[in-house]
């Protein structure tokens, strides 16, 4: 009973309102208010003053409140240490996911667990990188799997385990103008406007200069493209139909290898690589499920990219069927030109 007046004490004082606190916790209204009064005859004191303006923790109150979330935090790690004796059977995975990793090897380390746990109870949430921070501290998630920013990778209370670094290209419709140029430069290509997910800070170093493909975002924390996509399908629908060009890791880009809609831009540079890792709090026991599903995650990961990749992908190249070289052709970025397809074909892995 105790922890359930406690429970009521942490939820009225976030609600400030008796009703919308008894709505949030299950219970009626006259049952949430007994169980006040009972915590303020329990400790001998006021715990919470009524006002017009709302509910509102004394002095008192905010002791009780902070000594309940320790408490509750406390028995969370009881039910986790019991869980791991029970097996997975009754554990819980909270997730948080970043939209590139969602759409790539996620979905593959979360078959795989379920395979072998098909009770296992799994939550995933698609996060945005700036989000993982908020909700790895509050506990809504348990592990976060994505983009490493500095405020994440720098924080005492967080510990990052990087995952390799990948490589990304940028890739256009086939007949695009780009495809007409050998090996195009950053400026070239930052001619044309860009169709993708929201990209790191780091992407805006890179793009400077690159007015078309986007601009850095009101709140400093992005790069926003000029088409802004949630999903990898929905980009390809923009880029198989415009002068948008779109980027992605390599590993994504084969699976249409084979779709001679697109092509792959022949660009490396040494930021054109996935920063991702896997982050959590650190001195939080994982629970039974987020343990096994870290092993799946780190196969899966390295799976999807060394099985997915043509041989030679470290230098890409296109072999043209009719179109010459053209270094000045003039981009037209809203428009759509009828112009020779041109093949992909990974270059040879030999000297």
């Amino acid at each position: 009973m105790m922890m359930q007046r406690l429970e009521y004490a942490v939820a009225l004082e976030e609600h400030r309102n008796f009703s919308r606190a008894a709505e949030h916790l299950g219970v009626s209204q006259p049952t949430l208010t007994r169980g006040i009064q009972e915590l303020e005859r329990e400790f001998g004191v006021q715990l919470f003053d009524r006002t017009r303006l709302g509910i509102y923790p004394t002095a008192f109150g905010k002791i009780v409140i902070e000594g309940a979330r320790k408490i509750s935090s406390c028995y969370e790690d009881l039910q986790k240490q019991i869980a791991a004796c029970q097996g997975l059977q009754r554990a819980q995975l909270k997730l948080g996911i970043g939209p590139i990793v969602a759409q790539t090897w996620f979905p593959d380390a979360l078959v795989t667990l379920l395979g072998q746990h098909p009770t296992a109870e799994v939550h995933v949430s698609t996060c945005e990188w700036w989000e993982f921070m908020p909700r790895l501290l509050d506990q809504s998630i348990e592990l976060a799997i994505g983009e490493i920013v500095p405020d994440v990778s720098r924080h005492s209370d967080v510990t990052v385990s990087p995952l390799p670094a990948r490589p990304i290209r940028f890739f256009c419709r086939s007949g695009h103008p780009l495809t007409q140029i050998e090996k195009p430069t950053m400026a070239e290509i930052g001619a044309y406007p860009m169709a993708s997910t929201k990209l790191p800070l780091r992407a805006s170093e890179h793009f400077a200069g690159t007015r078309a493909l986007g601009k850095l975002s009101e709140s400093g924390m992005y790069f926003e493209p000029q088409i802004s996509c949630q999903t990898f399908d929905f980009c390809l629908r923009i880029i198989r139909s415009s002068n948008n060009i779109g980027i992605a890791p390599l590993a994504q880009l084969a699976k249409i290898a084979g779709n001679s809609d697109f092509a792959v831009i022949p660009f490396d540079a040494p930021s054109l690589r996935t920063n991702y890792g896997i982050m959590r709090l650190r001195d939080r026991s994982l629970s039974p499920s987020a343990t096994a599903f870290l092993d799946h995650a780190i196969a899966s990961e390295r799976n999807y990219h060394s099985s997915s990749m043509p041989d030679g992908h470290t230098q890409d190249k296109f072999r043209k069927s009719s179109a010459p070289r053209n270094r000045g052709a003039k981009p037209t970025p809203g428009g759509l030109e009828a112009e020779p397809g041109l093949k992909y074909k990974p270059a040879s892995s030999g000297k």
